[in-house]
């Protein structure tokens, strides 16, 4: 475990803001539980079977969280720098993670484990409204990508990808296009046919 810098500390804050406004007191308390741990390209977090227990923020790099259908990796989704990710059903229920998590470059991660998010959230009544918008914004991300899925034509999905999943712009940086092309359901020659036409 590595050390959390001043740079990590402010990403941290950023994302917070992103759902809601934080006080200080609360921020200084919830940052010493975080820890930071590097993942090289090709690493995986979370193996298929194991327990999530952290909620992560990618510091850096790019993380790919997927499963495997007759043999077929199915993406769930890409988290670039800044946002967060876990295994949300193995995290509530304590059960064996079905989904895999890999670094698909050199990846950071400040990570907190859920039991000391359970006990901020009793301590502080604030981390408790903090916690209710992160997952609020967590939810709409998810339900936007959901839709966006409903259409069959590629175009379509292409144009709302960039339209209404607002974590578009930060996958797009650092992400190459055979995982974003999986993340909405395209084939690379599909995805390579949509980013010509966008150019074009």
């Amino acid at each position: 475990m590595k050390t959390i810098s001043d740079s990590d500390r402010q990403l941290l804050y950023d994302y917070i803001r992103l759902a809601t406004p934080i006080s200080d007191d609360l921020f200084s308390e919830v940052i010493k539980y975080f820890k930071k741990k590097k993942y090289l390209k090709g690493e995986t977090i979370l193996k298929e079977g194991e327990i999530e227990s952290r909620s992560n923020i990618v510091a850096k790099g790019v993380v790919h969280q997927f499963f495997y259908h007759d043999d077929t990796p199915i993406t769930t989704n890409i988290t670039p720098k800044g946002l967060s990710f876990n295994s949300l059903k193995s995290y509530i229920n304590g059960t064996p993670s079905q989904e895999i998590q890999e670094a698909i470059t050199d990846v950071e991660i400040l990570s907190i484990e859920k039991k000391d998010i359970e006990m901020l959230a009793k301590k502080w009544t604030e981390m408790g409204y903090v916690l209710y918008r992160i997952h609020e914004y967590i939810l709409l991300d998810r339900e936007n990508r959901m839709s966006l899925l409903q259409y069959r034509n590629p175009s379509k999905r292409f144009q709302l990808f960039h339209e209404i999943v607002e974590r578009s712009n930060w996958i797009l940086e650092n992400t190459p296009d055979k995982y974003i092309a999986c993340y909405l359901n395209m084939t690379p020659q599909q995805y390579s046919k949509e980013k010509h036409l966008q150019k074009g």
